[in-house]
């Protein structure tokens, strides 16, 4: 409710002047008493129908539904005056911080953060502050080494908005995609170094160039095709039943093969295989090879 003060009438002063008492219930509730005694309410029909509504659909002014939304939100939250003084954090900013949520609020950003003094979180939550402008960026994480954050700050009425979240296992896993096309890239460069990416099929879908120039043919022509069909008659069964071991989950595979090269000649390497795994499990296998020299033995 929107009351600024209590007023109190008796229920016989309501009845001889009820008019009166409308008008004020319709900016104050009225506490009606009876023998000394509150027994009554009398209120606008607005805030009456704002109590008794479903649940969820009042707006109300204290913004209780909003503050119990954002404690389920999946991004840490903190809401902050001109001076970065925490009124109010989510669990996840607790979680994030490293500190119950309830030992931030009524504290000074870097005074109950100590960490957070300096570092590029300050910089742009105090941007936000001093010209009211929104920033966002991918920031080192102030709470623990090698830690990152998807960092944004914005103004909301009087107040500043933070919002963050973790990102370091996202950080990670984009540094070592980078790291696997380097190291693919090196050893295209490198020239003796075959590589074949197979899909949960055991079909290609990915070659270098030393793989396409030992069996003569180019990307276009292999994507699709079975890899066990290139290796010779007589080793295909066992490369085929490797092959499934280590996309059962098995052991990576090594041995010697013989590829058919498209003039009808043998390319042999020493070949491994290893699964791909993927966020969501196997994606299938890779193959690595080096061509094997005349009168090389395994």
């Amino acid at each position: 409710m929107n009351q600024v003060s209590s007023v109190t009438a008796t229920a016989a002063e309501v009845v001889r002047s009820f008019s009166h008492w409308r008008d004020v219930a319709s900016k104050n509730p009225v506490f009606i008493t009876n023998h000394g005694r509150e027994t009554h309410v009398l209120i606008d029909i607005e805030e009456y129908r704002e109590l008794t509504g479903p649940k969820g659909t009042a707006t109300r002014s204290n913004g209780d539904d909003l503050i119990g939304l954002a404690d389920w939100i999946d991004e840490a939250l903190m809401i902050c005056d001109h001076d970065l003084r925490i009124e109010y954090a989510n669990r996840v900013a607790g979680a994030v911080c490293r500190k119950p949520a309830t030992d931030l609020v009524g504290r000074l950003l870097v005074d109950v953060l100590p960490s957070v003094a300096g570092s590029l979180m300050e910089v742009h939550a105090r941007r936000t502050v001093v010209g009211g402008e929104p920033s966002a960026a991918d920031i080192p994480s102030p709470f623990h080494d090698g830690g990152w954050l998807r960092f944004q700050s914005f103004p909301l009425g009087s107040r500043n908005v933070l919002m963050f979240r973790d990102i370091t296992e996202d950080v990670q896993r984009h540094r070592l995609a980078d790291v696997k096309t380097s190291i693919l890239e090196a050893m295209s460069v490198h020239g003796e170094v075959g590589y074949v990416r197979l899909s949960v099929r055991g079909t290609i879908e990915r070659i270098d160039a030393p793989f396409s120039s030992m069996v003569e043919l180019d990307e276009q022509r292999l994507i699709g095709i079975t890899l066990a069909d290139l290796v010779i008659r007589d080793q295909r069964v066992d490369f085929r039943d490797r092959l499934e071991t280590v996309m059962q989950g098995g052991p990576p595979q090594r041995m010697r093969v013989g590829f058919l090269s498209n003039s009808g000649g043998v390319a042999h390497a020493h070949v491994s295989i290893v699964q791909l795994h993927g966020a969501y499990g196997a994606e299938g296998a890779v193959v690595m090879m080096t061509a094997c020299r005349d009168g090389e033995e395994d």
